[in-house]
């Protein structure tokens, strides 16, 4: 526990001395001026300039007013691929208005051979990978860290996302009101676009400078083009590699949203003698109440909240001894919870000290009713600030009938930004219902640093307080890593103690009985562009884990290696071959593998078809050692779109387990048909079949958006046992009405 304390004590002096230090010169120095050089890139800025206009503007995609003609030209645009810092095959235009309540671009993406244009997605909200697309990213605080992305096809379908944190963050469920009228002409295809300053949240002030990027995507040519960061090694959600947008003033944002729902359902479940029993249900909450305290900060009150339109979890078929990670998918956790994300540079599952799956669905996956919850999410001058409580109420356990009391979940999280690039943060949670007894507390630190364009080191330490566990009840983790376009260099250590026990958050390798975990990895990565025909880049990567408890004594080691390659077609074909340990102590429980200690091999193959065709996916094999037998596994997860209004994505994983006289197969199947009558009228299906459990599911969703940001729900579920012991599990029909009222 001291050497805890020191380690704490040092990290807190190391880390509040720069944000002290930061925030003194911003006091001294006052607004910093508009820079020249993007400053997570070392690239020339350029910027842009909005014109006020004091005519209506009218979305429609012909540009016909007055105002249009008198705004500045954007066009100085640059290829990143497939030739790096060369001019567009194509050339794009783009023009900036605004008035007191929006801002409008209006963008002409020219092209030679318009008959080629992509354009295939109907669905509002599709991430549109398949077509040729235009985006914006808005910058609203000049911060270089987070943005408001809008992205739009040659069809006019949209789709918005906000990004936390550099990109370590991509909230696809924040959905805001904009408009968007699109053209294909005889000279490519153009867009007009009107974004209400109230979908954004921006400083208060006149004169402000936001950050601002354009990027087109050229399909069948597979070209990328940037008017900002255009580097390799750069993303369009690096908000630090954006330029500038000047010329705003006297702009008026958001107030408040208030957004209750109604909802009815039929729900259906066997009961003894083969017949079924049903149920009526009928609820009304409130789903969102959202209020400014500041242009910043955002209060958010939910009562009552349903998540009956979320999306049903894909089926995982598990041949391991660790309990599988399930994402969260309901809207409200997911909305601006980039500022929960903590030990952000890290990749994976293996300690995630906040999951907000944890509030409101029990381990086996029911639903827990929640009374309500209070969110407050914002910036407050450089401090980022993220604090969370929900009540649960009491329910039912399985199988029942024993009443379990409602909790409470606290999750305060804060996050100062220091340097050009980088963050340091503090999380705390809390949970009133341990299963220990009492309440379960989690306490971490975290840093993240960012240095020249691909230097990253990164680290956390954290501790939980749980009756009963004491000692070795903490765990830290570092990382170091270089990351461009041709080289790839990581190494990191995580540690984890036996009696860390974060019950709001999740640890993937964390079993009965364990001894805690030590965990060292490095991987090396090599990716030139050679000038070979029909060859855009081929890779080589070297990689290895280490595993062992918190004594040293070895359980895991993988070592692998691989070369890959991708051509100027968009498609990809990767090789990759592991030489594999796993030490067993105890049986493994998905397939009966007895205790001991076990070496194998494995090799696969895997090709990526390029999603800019009508037909594409990817096709997966793979074979080697499973412990004392052998695997063979098939994923084949095609993605078939043969017109704008249907996609139909049927993936299919299958595994052949030989071990000694026993043979056994697994199948998952994940399949998805999306249908969009148009913009408004949205059809989702899924059918998910996993063969470990014996279950099939069926969930039907239509979703009818009657104004941007108020839904009607239509939904059926359907999950049934397949095999000797086969029936039904349960049967709902779900109908959903929400409105928004905002200002």
């Amino acid at each position: 526990m001291l050497e805890l304390r020191k380690l704490g004590l040092l990290w807190l002096f190391l880390w509040t001395a720069p944000i002290a230090m930061a925030q003194q010169n911003a006091q001294q120095n006052g607004q910093p001026p508009t820079p020249q050089f993007s400053p997570g890139h070392a690239l020339p800025s350029p910027t842009a300039t909005a014109l006020r206009t004091n005519g209506r503007i009218v979305i429609d995609g012909r540009f016909d007013e007055e105002s249009w003609a008198s705004a500045p030209v954007v066009s100085d645009l640059i290829q990143r691929d497939p030739i790096e810092g060369a001019p567009p095959t194509e050339r794009t235009e783009i023009r900036i208005l605004y008035d007191n309540l929006q801002i409008y671009f209006a963008v002409i993406c020219y092209d030679s051979n318009p008959a080629g244009i992509v354009a295939t997605e109907l669905r509002l909200d599709d991430d549109m990978e398949t077509d040729d697309i235009f985006e914006i990213m808005l910058d609203t605080f000049h911060d270089h860290r987070n943005g408001y992305r809008f992205r739009v096809n040659p069809l006019g379908t949209r789709q918005d996302q906000f990004v936390g944190n550099e990109g370590e963050s991509r909230n696809n469920n924040w959905d805001e009101k904009w408009e968007a009228s699109t053209r294909i002409t005889e000279q490519g295809w153009v867009a007009e676009i009107a974004i209400p300053f109230k979908a954004v949240r921006f400083a208060s002030g006149n004169g402000s400078v936001w950050g601002l990027n354009f990027h087109r995507t050229i399909m069948r040519k597979n070209e990328e083009i940037f008017w900002a960061g255009y580097r390799r090694g750069y993303t369009f959600t690096k908000i630090s590699g954006s330029g500038h947008l000047e010329g705003l003033s006297d702009i008026q944002g958001f107030r408040y949203r208030v957004k209750p729902y109604l909802s009815g359902s039929t729900l259906q479940s066997p009961k003894t003698g083969g017949s079924t029993t049903t149920s009526y249900r009928g609820q009304f909450g409130l789903e969102d109440a959202k209020y400014l305290l500041t242009p910043e900060l955002a209060l958010d009150l939910t009562i009552n909240p349903d998540f009956a339109q979320a999306d049903v979890d894909q089926a995982q078929v598990n041949l391991t001894r660790f309990s599988p990670f399930f994402p969260e998918k309901r809207e409200f956790f997911q909305e601006g919870s980039g500022i929960f994300n903590f030990g952000g540079g890290f990749s994976g599952n293996d300690l995630v000290l906040f999951h907000s799956r944890r509030i409101g669905l029990s381990d086996d996956r029911r639903e827990i009713p929640i009374i309500g919850g209070l969110k407050l999410s914002g910036t407050q001058g450089p401090l980022e600030v993220g604090v969370l409580n929900m009540q649960t109420d009491r329910y039912e356990k399985s199988p029942g009938p024993e009443e379990a009391p409602g909790q409470n979940f606290s999750v305060v999280r804060l996050r100062s930004k220091i340097l050009a690039r980088s963050s340091v943060g503090f999380m705390m949670t809390r949970n009133t219902g341990s299963p220990r007894g009492g309440s379960n507390r989690e306490f971490g630190a975290d840093s993240s640093f960012s240095f020249s364009r691909y230097l990253g080191i990164y680290t956390y330490v954290a501790k939980t307080s749980t009756n009963g566990l004491e000692d070795r009840d903490w765990a830290a983790r570092g990382k170091l890593t270089w990351n461009s376009d041709r080289y790839e260099l990581t190494a990191q250590h995580l540690f984890i103690g036996e009696n860390f026990s974060p019950e709001m958050g999740f640890v993937s390798r964390s079993e009965p009985g364990w001894k805690g975990l030590q965990r060292s990895q490095a991987n090396a990565g090599f990716r030139p562009r050679p000038d070979w025909p029909g060859i855009r880049e081929i890779a080589f990567s070297a990689s290895v884990d280490y595993i062992a408890d918190q004594d040293g004594v070895l359980d895991t080691r993988v070592g692998e290696v691989g070369f890959g390659t991708e051509f100027d077609n968009g498609d990809a074909l990767s090789f990759d071959f592991s030489r594999n340990f796993e030490r067993l102590l105890k049986p493994l429980r998905t397939t009966g593998v007895p205790p001991g200690d076990y070496n194998w091999n494995t090799a696969s193959v895997r090709f990526t078809a390029y999603r800019g065709r009508r037909i594409s996916g990817s096709f997966e094999v793979e074979h080697g050692g499973y412990y004392d037998g052998t695997i063979t596994t098939i994923d084949f997860s095609p993605y078939i779109k043969p017109n704008s209004k249907l996609s139909l994505s049927p993936g299919f994983e299958w595994n052949r387990i030989s071990r000694q006289n026993a043979t056994f197969t697994t199948r998952e199947l994940n399949a998805e048909v999306n249908y969009a009558i148009n913009q408004s009228w949205l059809t989702r299906t899924s059918l998910i079949l996993n063969s470990q459990n014996n279950s099939i599911t069926l969930n039907s969703r239509l979703n009818y958006i009657y104004n941007p940001g108020d839904d009607l729900f239509l939904v059926y579920s359907e999950t049934r046992n397949y095999g000797a012991t086969g029936g039904l599990v349960n049967r709902a029909v779900i109908v959903k009405l929400t409105y928004s009222l905002d200002r």
